[in-house]
C-alpha cells in the first residue's frame, strides 16, 4: 500500500471511529510502528488529527470534511445548472474531454447528448451512468464514447488510486472540466481526499486546457489536498453571485472567468 493510500485509510478510520491506536494500525496495514508514526506526523502537520499517547484523535476541520454525493447534490442546484449550461458552450463536436467526479460535472454530463462524435474520459461512475443512459433514438446517432478509469471509490463517488492515475496518464484530452471542493487565492483548487487530489492532478496533466467549475460558495474554501494553483487554470466558470471583488482577484490569476447568470446565457469576463 502506498503512503497516500495508507494515510487516506487512517483518515477514513478516524472519521468512522473518532480515534486510532498505533498498535491497531500496525496490525491493520502490516507495517512498522515507525511507519505508522510517520503517517500520523504527516497528517498532524496538515491539521487533520491530534496526536495523543499511543495514537491519534479526530480533529474537526473543514479541510477534511468530504460530504457524500447526495449531500452535495442537494446544495446550490440552480447555480450548478447555470454553470453546466455555460460549460457546454465550450464543447465542440469531435472533442475529447475529461470530467472528474462531482455534482456540477454530473450536471454538465446531462447536457452532452446533442454533441456529436464526443469522447468523454471520467473517473465518476455517476457521470458514466448518465452518458451510457442517453436515448440515442432521439438524436439518431450513437452517444458519446465513454472511457471510465476504474479505481477505488471514495465517499464522494470518485474512482481514485493507482489504476485511475495510470489510465489517465495514457490519455490526451482537449479540455478537462473539473469540479472542486474549494478555490482560494492562497491554496488554489483543493479537495478533502488525498487520493482524489492525486487523480485530479493526473487528469489535468492529460488535458490541453483546464476549466474549473465552481459555484460562488466554493470561494475561500480549502480542502486537505491541493490539486493545482490558480495559475494552472485557463477558465473558471462560476455563477453571478460571486462577489465583484472576488472576480477581480481571480482575474489576476486566471485567463478567463465566466459568470453564469441564473436562467440566462452565460457572460464571459476575461482579463
Amino acid at each position: 500500500m502506498l503512503a497516500a493510500q495508507r494515510q487516506q485509510a487512517i483518515v477514513d478510520r478516524l472519521q468512522a471511529e473518532g480515534v486510532v491506536r498505533v498498535t491497531d494500525l500496525v496490525h491493520a496495514f502490516d507495517v512498522s510502528d515507525m511507519t505508522v508514526r510517520r503517517d500520523l506526523d504527516a497528517l498532524a502537520r496538515r491539521g487533520l488529527l491530534i496526536k495523543v499517547h499511543g495514537g491519534a484523535t479526530l480533529r474537526s476541520s473543514p479541510t477534511s470534511e468530504e460530504p457524500g454525493f447526495a449531500a452535495k447534490a442537494a446544495r446550490d442546484g440552480a447555480e450548478k445548472a447555470a454553470i453546466a449550461a455555460a460549460a457546454v458552450e465550450l464543447i465542440e463536436p469531435g472533442m475529447a474531454i475529461a470530467l472528474n467526479s462531482g455534482t456540477t460535472t454530473h450536471a454538465l454530463a446531462q447536457l452532452l447528448a446533442p454533441i456529436p462524435d464526443l469522447t468523454v474520459v471520467t473517473n465518476s461512475p455517476r457521470v458514466a451512468e448518465v452518458l451510457w443512459s442517453f436515448d440515442t433514438s432521439v438524436t439518431g446517432r450513437p452517444g458519446p464514447t465513454v472511457i471510465a478509469t476504474g479505481g477505488v471509490r471514495t465517499p464522494s463517488d470518485a474512482l481514485v488510486g493507482p489504476l485511475a492515475v495510470h489510465a489517465l496518464s495514457t490519455l490526451n484530452v482537449d479540455v478537462c472540466f473539473m469540479g472542486v471542493h474549494g478555490i482560494s487565492l492562497e491554496r488554489g483548487i483543493t479537495t478533502p481526499n488525498l487520493l482524489e487530489a492525486e487523480t485530479n492532478q493526473q487528469m489535468l496533466e492529460s488535458a490541453s486546457r483546464l476549466c474549473v467549475l465552481a459555484d460562488h460558495t466554493k470561494f475561500g474554501l480549502s480542502g486537505l489536498s491541493r490539486i493545482a494553483g490558480l495559475e494552472e487554470v485557463q477558465t473558471l466558470i462560476t455563477d453571478e453571485a460571486m462577489s465583484p471583488s472576488a472576480v477581480d482577484l481571480l482575474r489576476g490569476y486566471i485567463d478567463e472567468v465566466v459568470l453564469a447568470p441564473l436562467g440566462a446565457p452565460a457572460q464571459g469576463v476575461g482579463t
